[in-house]
């Protein structure tokens, strides 16, 4: 396809959007159906993911993933925790909420923004890797090797390797597991290579191991790579910021977008935001162009590619 047509097709995508943004925000019809969001905490004791239009938006616009609870593993906790304890290294989920003009995320789990003490992880602390989200319906690994992936650097204490919290196009990931004290490839096997990684110590603990909406094929190309353990950004282009509306307990601020925070039920909620408009100025190449669902692209003709078919 010709330069000139992949431009008018863009406009067109664009313009369609903008008409469907009128419609009220509890009923937003979504730019990024489809799209794959996904963290892990630095040393991969638990993994979680969302998959935008997968489960049902409730009234006022938002998505719930939910994770186990059993799953996240520490050799002070291992699965779950004591009697009248919390385990920090376990995440319960996320939630999305998306607008007209941006995107609302809330991580809901038992670490807090700051990780959690430990003495042997560098920088002294264990907390989460950074959030990634790839809109290209490839796996993970692809995504980023075409790079088509995405990544949100949120906290300021954990080991990425940009420093400017916000949202970054083109990333490459990297794994601080081997710094963190976690389930590094050559140690322990990463994700699900053996006995003695985290699905392995999980299922010998008597948990249950979750990844929200996705699973483990997800990220380990369809099972090609079973030692994944990729959870923070090595590098990326900055696109824009991001601002918070909890970093702990839930707000005010968070409640008036009609979260509900019963719905996950773990002590410590991080929410943020960021202008969906940096997105799509990013994806502008014509490799690219196909890993965009928005209803615009679908109406403009046949001859760009719809829709994502993640393998599970």
């Amino acid at each position: 396809m010709k330069t000139h047509q992949l431009s008018n097709l863009l406009k067109i995508a664009l313009s369609t959007v903008g008409i469907l943004s009128i419609a009220g925000q509890g009923a937003y019809a979504s730019d990024l159906k489809g799209t794959a969001f996904s963290i892990s905490l630095e040393c991969l004791n638990d993994t979680t993911g969302l998959l935008l239009g997968t489960n049902p938006t409730d009234t006022s616009g938002w998505q719930y993933a939910f994770d186990s609870n059993t799953d996240g593993m520490n050799g002070n906790y291992w699965v779950g925790a004591a009697p009248g304890q919390k385990n920090p290294y376990d995440i319960y989920g996320m939630a999305i909420k998306e607008t007209a003009t941006s995107v609302i995320l809330a991580l809901n789990g038992n670490m807090k923004l700051t990780g959690e003490s430990e003495t042997g992880a560098a920088g002294g602390q264990i907390g989460y890797g950074d959030l990634f989200f790839n809109m290209s319906g490839k796996t993970f690994e692809d995504a980023m090797s075409s790079g088509n992936l995405f990544g949100i650097h949120f906290s300021s204490v954990n080991a990425s390797g940009v420093q400017q919290l916000g949202v970054y196009s083109g990333v490459q990931a990297k794994t601080v597991t081997d710094i963190k004290e976690g389930y590094t490839v050559n140690t322990y096997g990463g994700l699900a290579g053996g006995k003695n990684s985290y699905e392995g110590q999980v299922k010998q603990g008597g948990g249950n191991v979750g990844y929200g909406d996705l699973t483990n094929s997800y990220f380990t190309n369809n099972g090609k790579n079973q030692t994944f353990n990729l959870n923070a950004i090595a590098s990326g282009k900055y696109l824009t910021d991001i601002s918070f509306l909890t970093q702990g307990a839930v707000t005010q601020q968070l409640l008036a977008t009609g979260y509900d925070a019963t719905k996950l039920k773990g002590s410590q909620t991080i929410a943020f935001q960021f202008n969906k408009s940096a997105i799509s100025q990013s994806v502008s190449e014509p490799a690219n162009l196909a890993g965009l669902t928005i209803f615009g692209l679908a109406l403009a003709g046949s001859q760009v590619r719809k829709g994502r078919s993640y393998k599970f």
